[in-house]
């Protein structure tokens, strides 16, 4: 008999005064590949619909699911993915609770051990995996693990992980995001002025690069594949008829790592007459490769790239195994200011020798360089090599992985306290963003982005300023009854 199959990304507290959310792409993703196979899916994505945690139990009571997925993209929401897994146990004692996404991915025997309600996690690529799971258990004895590959599963008193499962390689052959799920008129993208006509598109899993600090190539083993060119435009389209979307944020860390597809994409676009804008993160050697191509991307409504610099510093670069230069940065930057492109720079502060000398330049480069900075904390995020290094190092001090956001100082460095970072960051946060020169953008820039980014940075410093931290309104703390330990 068919499962009643829930998908769950459980609420979450929005980003301060950014008020910044998009629904869950995994839940979309996996919803349209099981639909498509022939089951019935529910997807509760709590953020986007604005549900608590109250309202939370009363859709799970009412549901009567016999399989619940809940996902966990990052280590930020470690305490509400697991929050939610004693909620399901608790309401649904029979259900079968599965997890997955690149948190549990990459840290799988710590959650199942952490979170003994789980039955089942689902490592790296879901849509197969949590297929042939749904199929075992419509087909066997709920009390023998399946086996299929890709699993870390439950048995006896001990888990074990399934051998790996192969990464699907034609992403083509994946159908479109089931985005009739989500509520999208309710979900706003605020960051840098978008309102309601923004949504974001994933359109490649993985990166080629090997980055120490980085989830993405530890959970996918540095492997890069891409959707076709003509696909991406196919949803661009259908987001804009269906939706009245026109402003499209590529989710991925590095959207445009293939050459032969940023020439297709440009082609697409330009061909299928959509008037949009879009903007997308990129690495640097990428730009430098694609300089040919910039023109047309900003033709075709590219407004801004956020560039992976993470520092100025070798050593840094070298820690993180960046295989970029500062000229290498200064130059990219340059090109895409020279086709009117704005530059986010996307920073961090705290490795190793960091200093308030290093955010000095950082501040002085990006002055000369870049249109906004993204100055975060170097964050050893669990399942990454940069982890194991700080780990072995003992530099990592604390270990909550709700303050695993890039905001929050975990690790204490050879020059700097953790409270040293955090006050180095905020001083040279405010000292970039009260310059004259953001004041007179903020008013009199003719690029309306800009102008909208600016006051929205205002805004943040306000609250700052008051000391006043904004949260959505029908926000409610974890309940104490299900909030783990840490």
């Amino acid at each position: 008999m068919p499962l009643k199959i829930l998908l769950l990304d459980p609420p979450h507290k929005i980003f301060g005064a950014l008020r910044m959310w998009m629904p869950s792409p995994g839940l979309m993703a996996l919803a349209s590949y099981i639909e498509a196979k022939g089951r019935t899916v529910d997807v509760i994505d709590a953020t986007t619909l604005g549900l608590p945690w109250t309202d939370l139990k009363n859709r799970l009571r009412h549901g009567r699911y016999d399989m619940v997925g809940i996902t966990c993209s990052a280590a930020t929401f470690h305490h509400d993915a697991l929050s939610a897994v004693r909620l399901v146990r608790r309401i649904l004692s029979d259900a079968v609770i599965v997890a997955g996404g690149g948190h549990f991915s990459l840290n799988a025997e710590r959650m199942m051990a952490d979170a003994p309600e789980l039955d089942y996690i689902v490592m790296g690529e879901g849509e197969e995996t949590l297929l042939d799971l749904i199929l075992w258990l419509e087909s066997n004895d709920r009390a023998d693990p399946c086996n299929d590959p890709g699993l870390m599963r439950r048995k006896g008193a001990k888990t074990e992980k399934t051998p790996p499962r192969r990464l699907i390689d034609d992403l083509d052959a994946l159908p479109m995001p089931a985005y009739h799920k989500m509520d999208l008129e309710n979900p706003t993208y605020y960051l840098h002025g978008m309102g309601k006509r923004a949504i974001g598109l994933s359109t490649s899993r993985g990166c080629g690069d090997r980055c120490t600090y980085c989830s993405e190539a530890a959970l996918w083993n540095s492997n890069w594949r891409g959707r076709s060119a003509g696909l991406v435009v196919e949803e661009m389209q259908m987001l804009n008829r269906r939706y009245n979307k026109s402003l499209f944020v590529f989710n991925e860390n590095s959207f445009n790592q293939s050459r032969e597809r940023n020439e297709a994409f440009l082609e697409c676009l330009g061909q299928s007459g959509l008037k949009c804008d879009f903007w997308f993160q990129s690495r640097v050697k990428d730009i430098l490769r694609d300089r040919d191509l910039l023109n047309d991307f900003k033709r075709l409504g590219c407004y801004e790239v956020m560039l992976g610099v993470e520092s100025i510093r070798p050593e840094a670069l070298k820690n993180y195994a960046k295989r970029q230069t500062f000229e290498d940065i200064r130059e990219a930057a340059m090109l895409l200011r020279s086709k009117g492109i704005m530059v986010m720079t996307n920073i961090m502060f705290g490795d190793m020798d960091d200093t308030e000398d290093t955010l000095r330049q950082i501040c002085d480069f990006v002055t000369d360089m870049g249109d906004f900075l993204v100055l975060t904390i170097t964050t050893p995020l669990p399942g990454t090599r940069y982890h194991q290094q700080a780990m072995d190092a003992g530099r990592i001090e604390d270990h909550d992985f709700s303050h695993y956001d890039f905001m929050h100082p975990v690790m204490r460095n050879r020059m700097c306290t953790r409270d040293e970072i955090l006050a180095l960051q905020k001083k040279y946060l405010r000292r970039y963003y009260t310059r004259p020169a953001i004041f007179m953008n903020m008013i009199l820039s003719p690029n309306r982005f800009k102008r909208m980014a600016y006051r929205l940075i205002m805004r943040y410093a306000w609250y700052e300023a008051r000391n006043r931290e904004w949260i959505q309104s029908n926000f409610e703390e974890i309940p104490e009854d299900l909030r783990r330990p840490v």
